[in-house]
């Protein structure tokens, strides 16, 4: 029984070291050696290292790639073919030969066994300028991609935006339960002079352990939380950062021009208003006819003259035209088609304009709310810190009990956490502002 008592007591020994080990963790990382980020770095990594970066690269090969497949059209076109056969009979004039020697003829008999080589060639001069358009067309479907994926890209650096703004605001939170940990810590020697002195009960010691054990819960939680945050942050900027590293709040904002026209999102409805233009221009083009040279040479039997059976050389040159007479009249409804379609592209721009100038505002009243929230804080915080250490004297006199004095405590706790927290609000919403403005780019 003593054995078993002893195993146990082993066992809980051991969890406990672990559970103390893992939440001090943390608070090893940060007496490390700390590194400097600012939200500007920040970005600028996620931007460069992030896989997005690599799909820019692909597209405008990609794009590259179709216009020169686009610009073979206007190299000469060759080919080269080879045949040969055997026929059970072939085509043949019998005329008496004494006649063929009067009039000089000379027909030589068919023969059944036949080939042929042939090298054709030719070269496109003009085509109504349609290649042009399909060139264009290429380069803005390209440049469409590159919008797309630039919007993804700004997608993630809102997020960093984001986790910085809840970083700095955990850290900040982590002070102030720190901050009132080492407030209790001062009371639990005043408590205990005052039990010592009749004028406090036990209870009230076992209040205030209490309430540093859960304050102490607290700052587990909260270390836990900004272990999560580094880990989101360190996967956008795909670079290891953890818990010891120093985030600087960024520079305050600038009025600066509300102009959002350099958000790639945006871009993207004047780059398929474009493309709209092209594919109209294109169907008028089609309808224009396709003029080429040409040129084909032969050597076998027999050739272009069906009557000479002796293996030899032959050719034709000459100008090809191509009219697709059918596309005066069945391009008509794809011309509806691509007005409609750009119709809606201008309408889903309007509703883009709407939400835009809605988020713009909406930050913009942040912007100010918080400016002027900040100008009272300091005044707040100070009245509360007062209250607080006259009721820390109350508390040591007795006249008040410990959850009066804890509420003061709270009150003041609460004051500087909401400065802590409307000056990074204020910054950071200047840095989302510049975000959403796509000014970073």
């Amino acid at each position: 029984m003593k054995l078993t008592n002893l195993i146990n007591k082993n066992d809980y020994t051991k969890k406990l070291n672990l559970i103390v080990i893992f939440i001090s963790f943390p608070m090893l990382l940060f007496s490390q050696e700390s590194k400097h980020y600012t939200l500007d770095r920040l970005i600028r990594t996620a931007y460069e290292r992030y896989p997005y970066a690599d799909q820019l690269n692909l597209t405008k090969k990609q794009v590259n790639e179709s216009v020169k497949t686009v610009n073979t059209k206007w190299l000469p076109q060759l080919s080269a073919s080879a045949k040969t056969s055997y026929q059970s009979e072939v085509s043949a004039i019998n005329i008496p030969e004494n006649i063929e020697k009067s009039l000089g003829l000379n027909i030589a008999s068919g023969t059944k066994l036949q080939y042929q080589g042939e090298l054709s060639a030719s070269q496109l001069i003009y085509d109504g300028g349609i290649s042009n358009s399909q060139k264009k067309l290429n380069e803005i479907n390209g440049d469409i991609q590159q919008h797309q994926i630039k919007t993804s890209m700004l997608q993630v650096e809102d997020a960093v935006d984001n986790l910085f703004e809840s970083i700095m605001i955990n850290k900040e939170q982590i002070k102030i339960v720190r901050f009132q940990q080492n407030d209790l810590d001062l009371r639990k020697k005043d408590i205990v002079a005052a039990i010592q002195n009749g004028i406090a009960l036990k209870t009230e010691l076992q209040e205030l352990d209490a309430g540093i054990i859960q304050l102490k819960q607290n700052e587990t939680e909260l270390q836990m939380q900004l272990c999560q945050r580094f880990i989101q942050l360190s996967s956008y900027t795909q670079e290891k950062i953890d818990t010891s590293a120093v985030l600087d709040l960024p520079q305050p904002f600038e009025d600066i021009d509300k102009n959002y026209s350099n958000r790639p999102d945006y871009k993207i409805f004047g780059k398929q208003i474009l493309s709209s233009d092209l594919q109209l221009k294109k169907i008028n083009q089609e309808v224009k006819p396709q003029i080429s040279l040409f040129a084909n040479g032969y050597y076998g039997r027999p050739g272009l003259n069906a009557m000479d059976y002796t293996s030899h050389y032959s050719g034709i040159v000459g100008v090809s035209l191509k009219w697709n007479i059918a596309a005066l009249y069945d391009n008509t409804h794809q011309k509806k088609l691509i007005n409609i379609d750009k119709n809606m592209i201008q309408n889903k721009q309007s509703l883009y304009e709407i939400e835009m100038n809605k988020q713009i505002d909406n930050l913009n009243t942040d912007l100010i709310k918080n400016n002027k929230l900040i100008e009272s804080d300091d005044n707040i915080v100070t009245i509360r810190s007062n209250v607080k250490d006259i009721a820390a004297i109350q508390l040591k006199s007795g006249s008040i009990t410990l959850t009066d004095y804890l509420i003061k405590l709270n009150d003041e706790s609460q004051a500087m956490i909401n400065k802590s927290i409307h000056k990074i609000e204020f910054l950071m919403d200047g840095a989302k502002m510049r975000t959403l403005l796509n000014k970073n780019n």
